[in-house]
């Protein structure tokens, strides 16, 4: 069976390869359309999942990470006196505008952090140390946003000078793969920087970032703080990055609108497979007709149609599979929001085959359908 399968696949060529053609189309852009879907995914939790805390307290009603009310400063403090809290620390997460070298403002978000934070933020370095935002008014910002808060004929390099929210600042260091959700970039500071930035109060913060003691469980410690501290929402981290993602992805319909593009693809694809692989099943109604004559079953013939699925599946994915993979990574360079990791393409894999699949459904009938009296008809 998959000698015939085999032979009607590479019999008519013309045929084979627009099936190919339509697979790898679909396959490359639905992989894409998922990659920046997953880097989007990410990028929105990414600073609450990588902080390296437990618990998240805020003030009431905050629906995602940047985008927060200011907390007094009494909460941290009484926060710090719940029993199980190992540490506590308050975080700054501020939108701010930045001055391009051109003259004109654009925004990005300052995260402020206190002197020896235990807190992994940034999380991935390129150039620089963490450390380095707290001498000099220095900042972080990650590698890829060199050119678009510099210029194109000189982007951003260490010890260059710029305005934030009014005051000055140096460029300490690069971070690498520190992303957000929105347009506005992560940069990280020190948190007094942060709060004179933001034009925040001294006595009020944003967050209060908390680690349980060993042995504590977070979904432990956030009751016991909500239950000591009024006036506040507290998540354990993986909720509170949830929140955030359900926000941008969910709510604000952008998420919604890449899956959306990624069904429309998927749709097209199997339909053009689909129409290729009738017009070849119904060019070869005789010879099926003849195997039908022969003794051969129905179940049998349709095995050849879903082989023939199968193998053209396979072969399609793996050219889309390699293009969706060079152009992902090379879009990422040049600050695309494109992920393309390697469980991606797995799961592709699945649903490239499975697409020829389901596109063979109406050959598989017309077979099924088929009279083996065809061979003696001219």
């Amino acid at each position: 069976m998959p000698a015939i399968a085999l032979h009607n696949l590479i019999h008519d060529k013309h045929k084979l390869v627009l099936a190919l053609v339509g697979i790898m189309f679909s396959v490359v852009l639905i992989t894409l359309q998922l990659g920046i879907l997953t880097n989007a995914t990410h990028n929105a939790g990414g600073l609450v999942n990588n902080a390296g805390a437990d618990v998240w307290v805020m003030q009431c009603g905050t629906r995602n990470v940047d985008q927060c009310e200011t907390l007094s400063e009494r909460r941290y403090y009484q926060v710090i006196t719940v029993p199980g809290v190992a540490w506590a620390e308050r975080l700054v997460v501020q939108f701010s505008p930045w001055k391009l070298p051109n003259g004109q403002q654009s925004t990005v978000t300052l995260v402020g952090l206190e002197p020896d934070s235990r807190l992994n933020l940034p999380w991935g370095m390129a150039v620089g140390q963490r450390d380095d935002i707290f001498h000099q008014n220095g900042i972080i910002i990650d590698k890829r946003e060199r050119s678009r808060y510099g210029s194109a004929e000189r982007p951003l390099s260490v010890d260059d000078r710029l305005e934030i929210g009014g005051h000055r600042a140096r460029v300490a260091g690069f971070s690498s793969g520190v992303g957000t959700f929105t347009f506005a970039p992560y940069v990280f500071t020190s948190y007094k920087r942060a709060q004179e930035s933001g034009k925040l109060r001294p006595d009020s913060t944003k967050y209060v970032l908390v680690k349980a003691l060993p042995g504590l469980s977070a979904e432990e410690l956030r009751d016991r703080i909500l239950q000591r501290v009024n006036e506040v929402d507290a998540f354990t981290t993986t909720e509170f990055a949830a929140k955030t993602s359900y926000y941008w992805l969910i709510s604000t319909g952008m998420g919604l609108g890449v899956i959306a593009a990624a069904t429309i693809s998927l749709i097209v694809g199997t339909v053009i497979v689909g129409q290729t692989m009738y017009s070849a099943t119904i060019e070869r109604l005789h010879e099926y007709g003849t195997l039908k004559a022969l003794g051969m079953s129905n179940i049998a013939l349709a095995g050849v149609v879903v082989r023939q699925a199968i193998m053209t599946g396979l072969i399609g994915y793996a050219g889309g599979a390699a293009i969706a993979y060079s152009v992902g990574n090379r879009l990422s360079q040049y600050n695309v929001p494109v992920e393309v990791p390697l469980a991606l393409l797995a799961v592709m894999l699945v649903v490239a085959v499975g697409m020829c699949v389901v596109a063979s459904v109406s050959s598989v009938v017309r077979v099924f359908r088929l009279e083996p009296a065809i061979v003696f008809r001219n």
